[in-house]
């Protein structure tokens, strides 16, 4: 059964898309060329941001986000266990450990009541781990309950990254992810 008529939606846009290709082809600047400043200046004004910074992929977002909070061996970070495997795959590339923290099971997203007991348990301290963020993961279109992750994470002088790769553009509180 076919869910998306992949074919026929790129009949409407293939004029366009080849136009574009074209141009970029003819002027030859493969990276960093104006129709990127372009598409980060339209998804930054998309999702109401000052700044864009595109990537390869989201894997390489979160990679560089985490890179500027300097993660690094000693560091957790806590994330959703139900998730594409590169939000924890990043985490630990950058030696530090993934701590997986249940999901609420009517949304699927990270359950911020299950917070606590990450900051209340032992088993990080004995193991020289320091809780220094958190990874929610929206998910189905559906973003995390970012009120409770940030108060939770204000209380504990954590950082939240917004792993919104299956969900942009949804909707929070007003606003776009």
């Amino acid at each position: 059964m076919q869910f998306i008529d992949l074919k026929a939606q790129q009949a409407r846009i293939r004029e366009d898309v080849e136009a574009r290709m074209r141009q970029v082809l003819d002027h030859g600047a493969y990276i960093m060329g104006p129709e990127v400043r372009e598409l980060e200046g339209q998804l930054a004004g998309y999702t109401g941001r000052k700044h864009c910074v595109s990537c390869a992929s989201g894997t390489d977002a979160l990679l560089m986000a985490l890179m500027a909070y300097n993660i690094g061996p000693g560091d957790a970070i806590i994330t959703s266990p139900f998730t594409f495997i590169a939000t924890a795959e990043v985490i630990s590339l950058l030696g530090a450990t993934p701590v997986f923290v249940d999901i609420d099971p009517e949304t699927y997203n990270l359950d911020p009541g299950e917070l606590e007991a990450v900051m209340r348990s032992d088993s990080l301290r004995k193991k020289g781990l320091t809780v220094r963020g958190i990874i929610p993961v929206d998910l189905f279109g559906q973003p995390a309950d970012y009120a409770e992750i940030s108060d939770f994470a204000k209380k504990y002088g954590l950082f939240v990254i917004e792993d919104a790769a299956q969900a942009f553009g949804a909707e929070y509180r007003g606003a776009k992810s």
